[in-house]
């Protein structure tokens, strides 16, 4: 055949056997409790990608100057959630140990668990960092304990609720708040806190997990669970910003339903959030 078909790669994507950093898709939603549709995220941002800058204004970067590779999406298939959180944590193992760092997107916040995990695998004293608009500390949602909703308990459990920092949440249970009040895990979104923290956490490795639902539903539409009152995107950018030349070892932007919002902007956000990602990642302390 004379014509050559790719598949959409986010922009600025190079071969994955020189890429230094690595982007992959995550888009599963099994166990969304509210209106699900994140396993269709990756193909929306990729889209969307085609439709910005390749240059960061906020960082006076360009993706064209770094070497990432976009490996697609992992294939998760749905009702299986064993399999899935296996396969997602057989894939970021394989990353690291090529040396590349690790950047995933798209679905429900129970798919951060096996890449949070590996990073502390490798990283014992490593600090999680937590943006979000909800505490994901529940013990069990309907008697499950592995969902988007108990996702960031379960990590806490392996890494330490002395380790976890929270930003930006503005909603959970009783029980939640009890627990996060307990073990003094939440802080506003502002840069004094986050400066707080880092001054704190010193030379530690640090990981990073990023439910885009800590925006403000006015202006992320496109999400399962819509809290009103978050933050705005020049906000988030500025807060990530604040982990430039820190000991990143991972990060994830995960919760995108691309089909509750119809114009894209959605889709366009977490694209820019990815894009400011990465150069955050290709400026990390080594």
């Amino acid at each position: 055949m004379s014509h050559e078909f790719v598949l959409p790669l986010f922009l600025g994507s190079c071969e994955p056997d020189v890429a230094e950093i690595a982007l992959f898709g995550v888009c599963w939603d099994g166990t969304s409790s509210f209106k699900a549709g994140s396993r269709f995220a990756g193909f929306a941002v990729r889209e969307a990608s085609f439709g910005m800058e390749e240059f960061s204004f906020y960082q006076e970067r360009s993706l064209l100057d770094i070497k990432f590779a976009d490996y697609g999406d992992l294939f998760l298939p749905p009702g299986q959630k064993d399999r899935v959180l296996a396969d997602i944590e057989s894939a970021v193992k394989e990353i690291r140990a090529k040396g590349q760092f690790p950047i995933a997107f798209g679905g429900e916040h129970l798919v951060a668990l096996p890449l949070i995990l590996a990073a502390f695998d490798e990283h014992p004293d490593m600090a999680l960092i937590h943006f979000d608009a909800h505490a994901d500390l529940r013990p069990d949602l309907w008697g499950d304990t592995l969902t988007h909703a108990t996702v960031i308990g379960r990590a806490a459990d392996r890494v330490g609720f002395e380790n976890l920092f929270q930003f930006g949440i503005r909603s959970g249970s009783v029980e939640e708040w009890q627990l996060a009040q307990r073990h003094k895990t939440l802080r506003p979104f502002t840069l004094e806190a986050i400066d707080e923290v880092l001054a704190k956490l010193g030379d530690r490795p640090i990981y990073i997990t990023l439910d885009m639902d800590v925006l403000d539903p006015s202006l992320y539409p496109g999400t399962g669970t819509p809290e009103p009152g978050g933050i705005g995107w020049d906000l988030l950018i500025a807060g990530l910003k604040r982990f430039r030349g820190r000991k990143l070892v991972g990060m994830d932007c995960l919760e995108l339903a691309p089909h509750y919002d119809s114009t894209g902007v959605s889709a366009m956000t977490m694209a820019k959030t990815l894009r400011e990602m990465i150069i955050l990642a290709q400026d990390r302390k080594r």
